[in-house]
């Protein structure tokens, strides 16, 4: 899991990886192959082989009043649903559709929300050994425009810049990594949370963070639509 670590640019340095496709071949060949249409899992989004797995839920919001905010656990608590890692949004219906100003709560798909994501940045910081780059992939979101693979190399507090150049169409980063590997974090294009595989230590600490609104999942759970038998069954 542990690589080279080599001068990493500086903060406002964002470099462009000539070799894209090699860049990113380590983590495909630890991708779990996906298999069926419907039913996905977490090492479809993050790689096989860490130690632990975290999920990131995207918070909720209002479009009527961007700073009013919810977590996952305040809307389950409401709807009189299960809170648990494969919990998806099928079970809070009732509160998601009764806002108090506004038509509907909404969270974000394919990228964390703006707070969400600088949390998880500021304790992903904390975690990562200094004085290596981390790596920002985009790779299924260019598919759509026909464009080619892109990997930038930057700094873990370069992610909004880099977000920035790349363009907002594009949401993502789809991954990011530190160059010694010791974490990955991804988020595919239809999914509302974002999936972190790290060490133990790093787990506890997502898990413990004000920062973030995490928990802890199997490496085999799933993160499509269908995934919440808990509530489905009760």
């Amino acid at each position: 899991m542990m690589g080279g670590v080599e001068n990493a640019p500086k903060t406002d340095e964002i470099e462009a990886v000539p070799d894209a496709k090699g860049a990113l071949a380590w983590l495909h060949e630890r991708l779990t192959p996906s298999t069926d249409v419907w039913e996905h899992v977490v090492t479809e989004v993050v790689p096989e082989g860490f130690s632990a797995y975290v999920r990131v839920f995207h918070a909720w919001t209002v479009e009527e009043d961007p700073g009013l905010r919810r977590t996952w656990r305040e809307m389950a608590e409401a709807a009189g649903a299960c809170y648990h890692g494969e919990l998806v949004g099928g079970p809070l219906r009732q509160e998601i559709f009764t806002p108090p100003v506004g038509d509907q709560w909404e969270t974000t798909e394919g990228e964390a929300d703006p707070v969400t994501r600088r949390g998880l940045a500021d304790v992903l910081m904390g975690a990562t050994a200094p004085g290596q780059g981390t790596y920002f992939s985009y790779e299924l979101s260019r598919t759509f425009f026909d464009e080619e693979t892109l990997v930038w190399k930057s700094s873990l507090p370069a992610l909004e810049a880099v977000r920035s150049q790349t363009g907002e169409e594009y949401a993502g980063p789809e991954h990011w990594w530190p160059e010694d590997r010791s974490w990955v974090v991804g988020c595919d294009w239809d999914l509302c949370s974002t999936y972190i595989a790290c060490s133990e230590e790093l787990a506890d600490q997502l898990v413990r963070s004000d920062l973030v609104e995490a928990l802890r999942v199997a490496p085999t759970a799933r993160v499509d639509d269908g995934s919440d038998s808990i509530n489905t069954s009760s």
